[in-house]
């Protein structure tokens, strides 16, 4: 018995660097080991940006490709499409006739006993989508040059999300490696993709299905479904986004119910349809498999073709070819372990270059006429626990200075016509609603450590002044409303050591911040890698600054809340998510302001100096009152300026005035309608001096109602409730 030699990608049998390897190991030597090690960081990080999940990915992303060339992609790509095209019959046969079974091709026991296969979608009659439309295949490099197959993908199709991601963000960070030319692009592979989902959508919404994260037995990746959205321009979706009415998929979105024409499916089948298979509800989609016999739903891939991915199959594939396709298997299937059969290609670590055992993985789709190999794909180190380099991932390059067939790419076409929709009628609801939260619970954060940076100073000073401890009594207060401090200490007794430790005890920052955090991770696919990474180190300052103790973390809050709403101001297109982002700030800021000052206005008129100069320092209007007033309080300026002033982003009136822009932007003219008639009273109480507390009380109540409406109509979709009238008739069911 001989041994086996495994091949090199890098290197010949004669020990000469092979052809297609030259230039990038060139630009290897040129950059240098200690700088392509600070590089391979930096497309880490490039990568992790682009997940909107906040997700820690496990693969670890290597700079250098591997290469192939021409005449060995050609070889792949007839091999990959033959099986491609031969797993598509057999899953038609299996679910269908059944000629296989009936012929003992393959042993009924083996299929019909499989979790994957699923009784609902066995059909007598073909469905009107295919089983299969994408497939992917993992390969090696024998000992002998020749390439075999690992494992065929044909249910959730892993890692094309970062096939279609990973090369944009290296010509970025590596840029070096590109410079010699002569690589076959992915663009228009990826553009044909795009026209042929558009096309067969008609129209129709084109969405990815992503497991929850409740659901993460059953998701593999969230992290390449959000990229895979992102590279086909698709919406990111998950199955509570789903409702089913009359026989189809519908998302929820701000304009109502949308049909969903096309899904890629993120998702395992297993679990798919709880209506037909029984499982958890909430996991998955009930409906679904109707939707799909009734060729209402197209889905990639359909539910039970992961069945002939089983490595059982694999060995007794090679009479199924000649069965149903005629002709032998182009690409012979790995037989031994793989780990000794599989050439091995340099990744970059932290002590130069590691030769680790490669395999290569081509991703394929049907596009209606014939099947289309991606010119490109991933490679990956095969898993072995010893090697700490496992789980690594790179680019695969096809290299050919001609391209001919793909240069073409698709037909130009114009986008498909869509009906008119209101700002943001695409988003889906659950989005919106983590936006929305997202802008209130920034602003309540920030609202906490501004009262907090208030009432620390002024609790220290410990004077029995009838205006200090009048002072101390409405901060005390405050605190209370806000929640900072049990509401039984709310009085002008309260010291600053007290209060720092009801801090230490109750730490009401970390639980702001770990909300904060938490919806920010939920509505992260709408802010872009950039927004994302800034936001989320400022984020993780103030979370530094939380361990010592929670008032040293005031200053970074600060600084986040600042961030934060610049990112929103000068990232965010004026429409789509920054309008419920907007909402949520406008809302509690206006509420806190509204319930904040009728406890500091809650004084007679000779007795209000204290309120109005707290007032003014909460809402952050110091220095524009002392320019315009010159630091004198009186209860007409402070309150004009905190009430009624619509250039004062901290006033009520510009709260009132926001909220109204944004829904009349969404059409919501009924509670745009109940902003405008806040903002009236608004502007009108800063003519009074005497009785504030009562309507400035009533108006936080009313702000409060306009939230509960605004997720009423937007978030939960429900109908207005209403009473019968006399005349209305109850028909019968």
């Amino acid at each position: 018995m001989h041994a086996v030699t495994t091949s090199d990608e890098l290197i010949d049998r004669s020990g000469r660097l092979r052809t297609p390897w030259v230039p990038v190991m060139e630009a290897f030597r040129a950059i240098g080991q200690e700088e392509m090690t600070r590089r391979a960081a930096a497309l880490n990080r490039q990568v992790r940006l682009a997940a909107p999940f906040g997700a820690v990915t496990s693969h670890h992303y290597d700079p250098l490709p591997a290469p192939l060339t021409a005449s060995e992609f050609a070889v792949l790509e007839a091999g990959v499409k033959q099986r491609a095209h031969l797993l598509d019959v057999l899953l038609e046969d299996i679910y269908g006739a059944q000629t296989v079974l009936h012929e003992n091709l393959l042993p009924p026991a083996l299929v019909l006993g499989k979790p994957h296969f699923i009784r609902a979608l066995h059909t007598p009659q073909k469905l009107p989508s295919r089983r299969l439309a994408l497939y992917a295949a993992d390969l090696i490099r024998g000992p002998d040059g020749k390439f075999l197959v690992l494992h065929d993908h044909t249910g959730i199709i892993p890692g094309l999300g970062h096939a279609l991601t990973l090369r944009r963000l290296a010509a970025t960070t590596i840029p070096e490696l590109f410079r010699a030319g002569g690589l076959r692009s992915l663009r228009p592979a990826r553009e044909m993709l795009v026209d042929h989902l558009q096309r067969g959508a008609e129209s129709g919404l084109i969405a990815v299905l992503s497991a929850s994260a409740s659901s993460l037995a059953y998701a593999p990746d969230m992290m390449d479904d959000a990229l895979l959205a992102r590279a086909l321009g698709a919406l990111l979706i998950e199955p509570g986004d789903i409702a089913a009415r009359n026989g189809a998929l519908h998302i929820k979105t701000l304009s109502g119910l949308l049909h969903i024409a096309t899904m890629i499916r993120g998702l395992s089948g297993i679990e798919l349809d709880p209506l037909e298979q029984g499982g958890r509800p909430g996991a998955g989609i009930a409906g679904a498999f109707g939707a799909i016999r009734a060729g209402v739903l197209t889905m990639l891939n359909n539910p039970g073709s992961a069945l002939v991915e089983d490595p059982d199959f694999a060995p007794l594939l090679e009479p199924v070819f000649h069965r149903l396709l005629g002709a032998p298997p182009q690409l012979a299937s790995v037989f031994g372990d793989p780990l000794q059969l599989a050439s091995k290609a340099p990744f970059v670590s932290g002590n130069g270059l590691t030769s680790i055992p490669l395999a290569f993985r081509l991703y394929a789709w049907h596009d209606g006429e014939d099947w289309q190999v991606l010119p490109g794909g991933l490679g990956f180190g095969l898993e072995d626990k010893s090697n700490p380099a496992a789980g690594t991932i790179k680019d695969i390059w096809v290299l050919d200075a001609d391209e001919p067939q793909f240069f073409s790419g698709a037909g130009a076409v114009e986008p498909p016509e869509r009906l008119p929709f209101l700002p943001a009628a695409h988003l889906p609801s659950r989005v919106a609603d983590n936006l929305f939260w997202l802008g209130r619970s920034a602003e309540r954060l920030e609202t906490a450590a501004r009262l907090m940076m208030l009432a620390l100073p002024r609790l220290e000073s410990g004077t029995s002044l009838p205006r200090d401890v009048a002072e101390r009594t409405l901060i005390a207060r405050c605190l209370a409303k806000s929640r900072l401090i049990p509401a039984e200490l709310a009085s002008g007794a309260i010291s600053g050591k007290f209060l720092r430790q009801t801090l230490a005890r109750r730490k009401p920052f970390a639980g702001l911040v770990k909300e904060v955090a938490r919806l920010l991770n939920a509505a992260s696919e709408r802010l872009s890698p950039s927004m994302l990474a800034t936001v989320q180190l400022a984020l993780d300052q103030v979370e530094d600054a939380l361990v010592p103790n929670e008032e040293t973390a005031l200053p970074a809050i600060l600084g986040f809340s600042a961030t934060f709403a610049g990112i929103a101001a000068e990232n965010m297109s004026r429409d789509g998510g920054w309008l419920f982002l907007e909402m949520g700030r406008r809302l509690e800021r206006g509420e806190i302001l509204a319930d904040t000052l009728a406890i500091l206005l809650d004084a007679a008129p000779d007795r209000l100096e204290p309120g109005l100069a707290l007032g003014i320092e909460l809402a952050d209007s110091v220095l524009s009152y002392d320019l315009r007033h010159a630091g004198i309080l009186a209860p007409g300026p402070v309150l004009a300026m905190i009430l009624a002033d619509n250039g004062n982003p901290r006033s009520l009136n510009f709260q009132c005035t926001a909220l109204r822009w944004s829904l009349e932007r969404l059409g919501a003219d009924d509670d745009a309608e109940a902003a405008r008639l806040l903002q009236t009273e608004a502007v009108s109480l800063a003519g009074r001096v005497t009785e504030l507390a009562t309507p400035l009380a009533t108006i936080a109540a009313r702000l409060r109602m306009l939230s509960d409406r605004v997720q009423r109509r937007f978030f939960t979709l429900l109908p207005e409730a209403h009473q019968l009238e006399d005349e209305e008739v109850i028909p019968p069911p």
